[in-house]
């Protein structure tokens, strides 16, 4: 009879895995700038990014601080938090349901991370300051939490078949 429930915690852990894998990569770059004219880049961290902070004067441009980011702070942690859920909560529908959106929800704001820059700017005016002098690229840091995100929505998706699955 133990055997039985352990199995079933075997996806949620890795499910957790995968979240918390999503999460460590707010550590990376986030953002990359590389200059048009100058060749000049910089880049800003996902925790940047997601928290704020003070930053130094790059390339003549000034930004004395990043703002507080919700939705990249959602990209990092939704899926840490469906890992947790899917750990603590047996499987049934409302779970696979809940927890596999909170997987693919962060995903698809780590993808859109150069999207919600603006937000840690300030304002559009300083990100428009920046992308006329500057091109903006992804970089490494969402990618791979969006991807670890992606693979943790399917383990959550077929939880029960891979426990019946480990089971066999």
């Amino acid at each position: 009879m133990a055997k039985k429930n352990v199995k079933y915690f075997i996806p949620g852990a890795i499910a957790l895995l995968f979240g918390i894998l999503a999460l460590c990569m707010m550590f990376l770059d986030g953002v990359t700038y590389e200059g048009k004219v100058l060749g000049s880049s910089f880049s800003f961290t996902g925790m940047k990014l997601a928290f704020g902070g003070e930053v130094e004067i790059v390339g003549g441009v000034s930004v004395d601080a990043l703002e507080f980011n919700i939705m990249t702070t959602l990209g990092f942690f939704l899926p840490l938090i469906g890992g947790v859920l899917a750990l603590v909560f047996k499987n049934g529908l409302i779970t696979k349901i809940v927890t596999t959106a909170c997987f693919v929800v962060g995903a698809v704001f780590l993808f859109s991370t150069t999207g919600f820059t603006s937000i840690s700017l300030g304002g559009s005016d300083v990100k428009d300051a920046l992308t006329a002098l500057y091109s903006e690229k992804l970089a490494i840091g969402p990618i791979l939490g969006g991807i670890f995100a992606v693979i943790g929505a399917v383990v959550c998706f077929f939880k029960g078949t891979i426990a019946k699955k480990i089971g066999a």
